[in-house]
C-alpha cells in the first residue's frame, strides 16, 4: 500500500506497471510504503518493471 501523494512521476509509473502486470503498484497488502518513503516507493516500482517481476516479489 501506498500512503502518500502522487506525482507526475509516480503516476506514469503505475499506468507502466498497470499495462504490464494488470494490476496497480500501490494496491498490494503485503508492501507497505509511508508518505516519506517516496524514493524507495519509486526505486521499487522501477526495478519491478525492469525485472519484469510484481513488487512484493522485488522489495528487499
Amino acid at each position: 500500500m501506498w500512503y502518500g501523494k502522487d506525482t507526475e512521476e509516480l503516476k506514469r509509473l503505475n499506468e507502466e506497471y498497470h499495462a504490464m502486470f494488470g494490476v496497480y503498484p500501490w494496491g498490494y497488502m503485503e508492501v507497505e510504503y509511508g508518505a516519506d518513503e517516496y524514493a524507495a516507493y519509486v526505486r521499487d516500482i522501477k526495478k519491478a518493471l525492469k525485472q519484469r517481476k510484481e513488487l512484493p516479489e522485488v522489495v528487499d
